[in-house]
């Protein structure tokens, strides 16, 4: 079959509520002070810019690695890229790392969307216990600023529902069939304080999501701890993983503590909760030593080629 040609059809405004089979979007359905309280934590905390390990990824042999598109950061359940996310039904085991509870004012929000979600999937009684929150925004520094306002196309492999926060500038939702076409089937542009729920077989399991643009704005004014880094919007993406398959740092493989290790100390410089994940495990084994000294080289290869 040959793709068809991209035809961008104008996006909704985001201004008015969308009711769809398997996709809402709540305009203002975060309050004002639920947002400025979110806008704090988000300033509070020190996120990271991951890289895709592949040469060692549980499932995308090669010598390549990466940094992802914009700073992340999880709570409940912490999902390194370099571990390759957490996906039913294939990719489930020694995937995630416990990580930060949820802040208070996230909870009272996803309290009231509970009828919600119920609405969308009356068989799932899980709620979300896990979020990655992501930073959009541009690097500036010496040269001209580099922006990373947006997400590549992806499908959450979680069970159930995925919630989304939107904090900040709007961002160009789109979702879009790559089998069928380039072109986005939706897409809206989620404004400050909105929320968007995704489930079912067309919005979670046939399409893809994905963020391409995020317009510019001083209103509101988002700090952050990312050195070099102007942010304008966040998003905080709330998905599901059962607790049986969420790990202390001492219960993950040799392997997957050498990928992470170096993660969990730099989080751990800023957060009492992974200081004690690493107290658990004190002690380098010595094939895990191996595996981290084996990607520095890597890693100092790849900087001199």
């Amino acid at each position: 079959m040959t793709r068809q040609s991209p035809t961008r059809a104008l996006p909704e405004d985001g201004r008015s509520l969308i009711e769809r089979s398997g996709f809402s979007y709540l305009p203002r359905f975060i309050g004002a002070e639920e947002a400025d309280a979110l806008i704090a934590y988000f300033g509070g905390i020190r996120p990271l810019w991951e890289q895709r390990h592949r040469d060692v990824d549980h499932d995308r042999p090669g010598e390549h690695s990466r940094r992802l598109t914009r700073p992340v950061y999880w709570l409940g359940a912490w999902q390194f890229a370099c571990l390759g996310y957490y996906a039913e039904p294939d990719h489930r085991e020694d995937r995630c790392l416990r990580a930060e509870p949820f802040p208070r004012v996230m909870n009272t929000i996803l309290d009231r969307l509970r009828p919600i979600l119920q609405s969308h999937d009356e068989t799932f009684e899980d709620v979300p216990n896990s979020c990655l929150i992501n930073y959009y925004g541009r690097e500036v520094g010496d040269g001209p600023p580099r922006d990373y306002a947006r997400l590549r196309m992806h499908r959450d492999g979680e069970p159930g529902p995925v919630v989304m926060f939107s904090i900040g500038q709007p961002g160009l939702l789109e979702f879009v069939d790559p089998d069928e076409s380039d072109a986005a089937e939706l897409a809206v542009w989620t404004r400050h304080r909105s929320v968007c729920v995704l489930s079912g077989p067309e919005f979670k399991d046939r399409l893809y999501h994905r963020i391409t643009q995020v317009r510019f704005g001083d209103e509101p004014a988002i700090a952050s701890r990312i050195e070099g880094f102007d942010v304008r919007r966040v998003s905080v993406s709330f998905r599901h993983v059962p607790e049986a398959l969420i790990s202390e740092f001492d219960e993950l493989s040799t392997q997957s503590r050498a990928l992470v290790r170096d993660y969990v100390e730099d989080l751990a410089e800023d957060s009492t909760h992974f200081r004690a994940q690493l107290e658990r495990s004190p002690v380098l084994e010595h094939k895990e030593a191996l595996l981290i000294g084996k990607r520095a080289s890597r890693a100092s290869d790849l900087e001199n080629a």
